[in-house]
Parts: C-alpha cells; structure tokens; sequence
C-alpha cells in the first residue's frame, strides 16, 4: 500500500536541534555530515552535533538531551538504540529525524529518505512530520522487525571484523555456514493461529535487509505488526525465496506463510538466537507485541516508499 499524501508541511523547522552521530557505524562520512549541517543552517536554528562515546551512549543521550528536534546519524543500531532513549524520556519527545548512515539504513529506505546529505537538509526544513509506529521484543522497542531463528543467528554470531571488510556480503557468509549446520525449530504461538518454522520474522516495516520487500502489508509509518514464518530452511528455499525477494514478492513463492498480528511468543526447544532492527538481542523465548508508544518522526518530500 501506497503512502501517498504526505502530511502538511507546519512552520519550517527552526529551534534546538541536536544531531547524535555513531562514529562506529559503517559508512559513517563525517564530510556528509559537514554538508548536511551546512545546508540545514540558518537563523532560526541552533545546531549541535554530539558523538556516542561508546554502546549505550546514544540512549542516555536521546534520553537526556534537551532539544526541539533529535537527528540521529548511523545505522539501525543506533536508531533503534535512539529510540529506546526517547521513550524513557519524561514530558514532550522531540522530533525524530534519520540522517542515513552506516553499512545498511533499513528505516531509511523505508521512509524514503534521500541520501544526499543536502538535499536531505532541504527536506526536513519542510518540517513534514509522520508517526512511526514501534513493536516490543521482550520489552525493547524495535522499529523494523524482530526475528527468531536462522536470521537472528545469522547476526549473533557474525563477525564484526568480516562484517568492516566485506559490508553486506558477510550476512551470506554466515547464512551459507548455518544453513549447512541446520536451524532449530521454533513454535510461534499468535492471536492468529500457531506456527511452527525454523525461522520468524515479526515485521513492523515493509523493508528488510535493505530495501527488499518482505510484505506491502505493513509499514512503518502506520500500526501494525506483520508474521512472516519460512517453513523450511536448505539452500534450495533460500535460494527461490531469494528469487521472490529481490521481486518484492516473497508472500508468492509458496515457502511462507505471512498473517497480521498483534502478539506472538515464540519458543524453541533449545534456545534460539534472537534480534531486533539487525541487533543480536539474546535467545528464545522471545515475546513481541505491538507497542502503545510512538513517536513524531521528519519525512521527506518524497515520502513512504510503501
């Protein structure tokens, strides 16, 4: 589904606007960053940029700092870690604003969000503001998914040294050696039915991985979760639901099964790896529900491309 009218433009986005930046995500371009706050200044704003000292710095700082507008610079990681700030804060939130960086921006595809860094600027002085919709994994907030099973192992046990010298590549690497290794069963327990399927995916966004579609039935600006269930892991499935992915129809290759849901438990015999937003998270048992919260986040001109 579409999202095509964006909503009306209010005043120009002026005030207190603090930029957070991840020097550890991948991608990270400090040149980028100079030219995004060059073409965002102006007389009515007040810029600072901050950088995250370490893990868990980003959500002390999305929590404490005082600010009209919050833009977070990095990946997922750090969005997701933004985010978790920004819930605990007590009173008025500020608007959250992405600035695509790191080795994949999921949110960032999903939102439409341009990755020229001025022209990005330009769009956000329009001050056109959506709701981003979150989920709960165990009580985390997530902004894109959170999965159990062979995705999720996939992230835990991938290194980062091969992650910095290969990018996205080393996802493969590390699926290829699972698939080999075979995935432990997990039982997805739902308000719509029971699953059981070596790998689940709890989508609040369309987009997955970076900008393949896992399902048009769900996005991010609006509330919802959709379940995603691969019902058998070998290198032949994986390779058809490749080939359905990359078309932005995995819900026709006949491998998954994919319902609308507000709550799932998930549990596995033995202890399953789990993740949220491309974090490792920790083992099943994992339980995802939709989240009351949500938060007041900058568009582009261009819009939700779902």
């Amino acid at each position: 589904m579409r999202n095509d009218r964006l909503p009306e433009p209010a005043a120009e986005l002026s005030g207190r606007i603090v930029i957070l930046a991840n020097p550890a995500a991948g991608g990270g371009d400090r040149g980028a960053l100079a030219r995004f706050v060059s073409a965002l200044a102006g007389p009515t704003r007040q810029i600072e940029m901050l950088m995250s000292a370490g893990p868990g710095d980003l959500r002390r700082l999305s929590r404490d700092v005082v600010a009209d507008a919050l833009l977070v610079a990095g990946g997922d990681g750090s969005i997701n870690e933004a985010v978790e700030g920004l819930l605990a804060r007590n009173g008025p939130k500020p608007v959250l604003g992405i600035i695509p960086q790191g080795t994949v921006n999921v949110l960032a595809s999903e939102l439409g969000l341009p990755r020229d860094p001025a022209l990005l600027a330009r769009a956000y002085l329009e001050n056109r503001i959506g709701m981003l919709s979150l989920g709960l994994a165990n009580g985390r907030p997530f902004v894109l998914m959170a999965s159990a099973g062979l995705d999720a192992e996939v992230v835990s046990a991938l290194r980062p040294e091969l992650k910095k010298i290969i990018g996205r590549a080393a996802y493969l690497v590390e699926a290829g050696r699972l698939i080999l290794r075979g995935s432990p069963p997990l039982e997805i327990e739902t308000d719509a039915g029971t699953f059981h399927a070596p790998l689940a995916i709890v989508a609040n966004a369309a987009r997955y991985g970076g900008d393949f579609v896992v399902s048009r039935d769900v996005h991010a600006l609006r509330p919802g979760l959709r379940l995603i269930v691969l019902r058998k892991v070998n290198l032949l499935s994986l390779l058809r639901l490749g080939f359905f992915l990359l078309r932005g129809e995995i819900e026709a290759s006949g491998l998954v099964d994919s319902v609308a849901v507000r709550r799932a438990m998930i549990r596995a015999p033995l202890p399953a790896a789990t993740q949220i937003d491309g974090d490792a998270l920790g083992r099943t048992p994992l339980l995802v529900q939709e989240a009351e919260a949500a938060l007041d986040i900058l568009l582009a001109q261009e819009g939700s491309k779902a």
